[in-house]
């Protein structure tokens, strides 16, 4: 399946908008960029993109997924506890706080700030369209499984939840393990991160995920690989940038017909 944004004309016009929003800050726009509008094609490509479609982003922290969805038509509740990681930066919050007001008074997102393993999520039974959870399940410290009926409970029949994790297995794992590399971040950002560590805890592999949608009623309907985080792999930070990104986009033409030696896994479950 290829991912454009030529589909629509009105996605140019969004794109811009959500840059000027966000000041044009690194992180939210650029380095970003090409991951995002692969979430918002994948909205499109399941008919999630227009009025009248409401979509849930769990650990939806700041960035510009939510402004553009939102601009492509759907509407969006952010849930998260903000409180580090995701474009929240606890070391200067100043911006984080700037962002969620202008979220709240500009573009009347409903915001519901909670920690989302623990609380019931906000939401009425069979009330949902579409739940995206992008790069947030590897940092939670605690079991997902009440998350999870949660999720179903609030997904409407034929309702779909978007998945997407690092995979624990990629190619370059399996090449750098065996060789007494480490697979987990540096010893210093666990060991001296207070109060709360907010890095990677348990990485999934693409059977985990789909093993975790069929324990909880959805059937798993799609499966993608991508590599979008390989491309700014610490362990290939020796390499120059332009270089490495262009090695794992030439790479991408093939592994992403292996989903399970990509660095991003996507998975879509439907409720049954």
């Amino acid at each position: 399946m290829k991912y454009t944004v030529t589909q629509r004309p009105d996605w140019s016009n969004a794109i811009n908008e959500t840059y000027r929003f966000f000041n044009e800050k690194d992180y939210a726009g650029e380095k970003l960029e090409e991951r995002i509008l692969f979430y918002c094609q994948m909205m499109e490509d399941f008919g999630l993109l227009k009025n009248g479609k409401r979509i849930v982003d769990l650990g939806a922290g700041i960035y510009w997924f939510n402004p553009l969805t939102k601009l492509l038509g759907a509407e969006v509740h952010l849930v998260d506890d903000f409180s580090g990681g995701g474009g929240v930066d606890n070391a200067d919050r100043s911006y984080s706080t700037e962002i969620l007001k202008k979220y709240r008074e500009e573009w009347k997102f409903p915001i519901h700030e909670q920690d989302i393993l623990s609380t019931p999520l906000p939401f009425e039974d069979s009330s949902v369209d579409a739940i995206t959870c992008f790069h947030c399940l590897e940092h939670w410290h605690r079991s997902p499984k009440h998350l999870f009926t949660e999720i179903y409970r609030v997904l409407k029949p034929g309702g779909l939840l978007f998945l997407a994790t690092p995979n624990a297995v990629n190619i370059r794992k399996r090449i750098s393990v065996p060789l007494g590399y480490n697979n987990w971040a540096p010893l210093d950002e666990w060991y001296e991160e207070e109060p709360v560590f907010r890095g990677h805890v348990r990485e999934p592999i693409l059977s985990d995920l789909k093993n975790m949608c069929e324990r909880n009623n959805l059937e798993v309907i799609a499966n993608y690989g991508r590599n979008f985080i390989g491309r700014d792999s610490q362990f290939l930070h020796w390499i120059p940038r332009s270089l490495r990104h262009g090695i794992a986009a030439c790479a991408q033409v093939v592994l992403q017909f292996f989903p399970t030696l990509c660095s991003d896994l996507h998975v879509v479950g439907r409720k049954r």
